[in-house]
C-alpha cells in the first residue's frame, strides 16, 4: 500500500501550513489562522475544491473581528454560536471562538495514514476542543475526528457548525438527502418571494417562477441564497462539478449535525461566487433564539460531545444521491 506523506516545513501568507497528501488529495492547514483548512486539491485532475476570497488573504485574526470583513475561506469551524451576542453574561464574538484561534497541532503518521492532532481552548466558553485529521494513503476521503469538552462549572448551550466553503461555477450541482428547507426571515437574500418551509430542492416563488437550488446559478445572476436544511433524511451533503465529472461530499452523523445550513453567494454579495454547506447542530444563526427554541444542544462540566465527518471525492459523477456500504458516492436524480 503507497503511503501518504506530510510536510511540516512550509508558511502560506506567514503563517506555519502542515502539507497531508496521498495520489489523490492534497490538504493543507494552518494552525496559526484558527485550524483552518484553507486548500483541499483533488490531484489528478489538479482542482481546487474550496474557493478562496480574491481579497483577502488568510491571517491571524483578534478574537472579536468581524468575520465577513476579513474572510479568506477554506474550511473554517464555528462555535459556540454564529451572530455575536451575549451569552450567559459573556458577549461571544462573531462567529464563535474557534476561527481566530492559535490552535498546538502535532503530526503524526500511522501504518500508511498521516494526521494532525489539533488543540484548542476556547477563552470564553472555557471548551477543550480536540480535532484530528487523518488522510490514509490509497484514499480519495479524509476523515475529521472531534472531541469537545466542557471545562467549565456549569452547563453551556452551543451551536456548532462546519463552515467549508466551496468553489463553484454554473457548471456546479448541488446535491443534499431529502429534507425541508426553512427560510431565514432575517436574511431574505433573492427567495424572499418562496415560503418560509418547503421541501427540497424546489423553490416556488410569488409570481409562479420555480428555482431548482440544485443548479448553481451564473454568477451574472447576482443570486444570493441562504437557509436551513431541517428534518433531513440521512447524513450527507455535497457538490458535483458536472462538467468534469467530480464530486465531493461530508458524510456526517445526523443525531449530531441534525440540519445543514447553506449560504450562497453568485455575485449578490461583495461581488463573490461561493456556497458554503454548513452541517449544524440546530437553528437559527442567533444563539439566543436557538435556546428560546430548545434548538441549542448543551454539555454539563465535564462532559464530551465526539463525533467523526467524512470528506470524500469521486469522479465519473453528475450528482450526489448518497452513498452505499462501502461509502462510495451514489448517483443522484436528474429529474
Amino acid at each position: 500500500m503507497k503511503r501518504a506523506t506530510l510536510s511540516t516545513g512550509w508558511t502560506l501568507h506567514g503563517l506555519r501550513a502542515i502539507v497531508l497528501e496521498n495520489r489523490f488529495l492534497r490538504l493543507v492547514v494552518l494552525p496559526e489562522a484558527g485550524a483552518k483548512i484553507f486548500q483541499i486539491t483533488y490531484k489528478p485532475l489538479d482542482a481546487p475544491l474550496l474557493w478562496h476570497n480574491p481579497r483577502i488573504v488568510p491571517a491571524r485574526q483578534s478574537i472579536h473581528a468581524r468575520y465577513d470583513d476579513v474572510w479568506s475561506g477554506g474550511w473554517d469551524e464555528l462555535f459556540p454560536n454564529d451572530e455575536a451576542g451575549n451569552l450567559l453574561g459573556d458577549f461571544v464574538p462573531d462567529h464563535g471562538e474557534l476561527w481566530t484561534g492559535v490552535w498546538d497541532a502535532q503530526t503524526f503518521e500511522e501504518d500508511a495514514a498521516v494526521g494532525v492532532k489539533l488543540r484548542f481552548v476556547t477563552p470564553i466558553s472555557n471548551f477543550l476542543v480536540e480535532r484530528t485529521l487523518l488522510l490514509r494513503g490509497e484514499s480519495n476521503s479524509f476523515e475529521m475526528r472531534y472531541r469537545f469538552t466542557n471545562q467549565g462549572a456549569d452547563a453551556y448551550p452551543f451551536l456548532w457548525k462546519l463552515h467549508p466553503a466551496f468553489a463553484v461555477s454554473a457548471e456546479h450541482r448541488i446535491d443534499f438527502p431529502a429534507m425541508t428547507v426553512v427560510r431565514e426571515p432575517d436574511f431574505p437574500g433573492t427567495l424572499g418571494d418562496a415560503p418560509l418551509h418547503f421541501p427540497w430542492p424546489c423553490a416556488h416563488l410569488a409570481e409562479g417562477n420555480t428555482i431548482d437550488l440544485r443548479q448553481v446559478p451564473d454568477v451574472s445572476s447576482r443570486a444570493v441564497h441562504f437557509f436551513y436544511g431541517t428534518e433531513m433524511a440521512a447524513g450527507w451533503a455535497g457538490i458535483t462539478n458536472r462538467a468534469t465529472g467530480l464530486a465531493a461530499a461530508l458524510r456526517f452523523d445526523p443525531e449530531v449535525f441534525s440540519t445543514c445550513w447553506l449560504f450562497a453567494t453568485h455575485g449578490g454579495w461583495r461581488n463573490l461566487n461561493v456556497a458554503v454547506l454548513e452541517p449544524a447542530t440546530g437553528f437559527p444563526f442567533q444563539i439566543q433564539k436557538m435556546i428560546d427554541g430548545e434548538q441549542a444542544r448543551f454539555l454539563g462540566p465535564g462532559e464530551t460531545l465526539e463525533t467523526a465527518v467524512e470528506f470524500v471525492t469521486q469522479e465519473g459523477m453528475t450528482s450526489i444521491g448518497g452513498f452505499d456500504e462501502s461509502g462510495r458516492i451514489l448517483p443522484g436524480s436528474e429529474a
